[in-house]
């Protein structure tokens, strides 16, 4: 049954976020079986399979605990801002992946 949840999640993540850019990395360690495991300075934070950590140190990225160590690191599309335009500041920052990837377009 978690497998059938988890390509569920997956599917999902692929369908709402075609945009998006998705990497798979492995996030395991020994010394925790079955968790993504990640280094964040001061502290280590142990997910299990289907759970999400957003990273404050970068703009708009998730890490999302696939199972056995592997996660899927989740950040904004690199897409072109409109000609003569480009992107500043992000206007969300602090929302929940994909709605944090919004960001202001001054154009010329």
């Amino acid at each position: 049954m978690e497998t059938f949840i988890l390509f569920g999640l997956i599917g999902s993540l692929f369908i709402c976020h075609a945009s998006a850019d998705i990497s798979l990395n492995n996030y395991g360690d020994s010394a925790y079986p079955n968790r993504c495991v990640l280094d964040v300075g001061s502290s280590t934070v142990l997910l299990k399979m289907g759970q999400a950590f957003r990273l404050t140190s970068l703009p708009c990225t998730t890490i999302f605990c696939t199972g056995d160590g592997y996660g899927m690191l989740l950040t904004c599309d690199k897409k072109e801002p409109p000609e003569d335009c480009r992107y500043t500041e992000y206007l969300n920052w602090d929302d929940d992946y994909p709605d944090c990837c919004n960001r202001k377009v001054e154009c010329n």
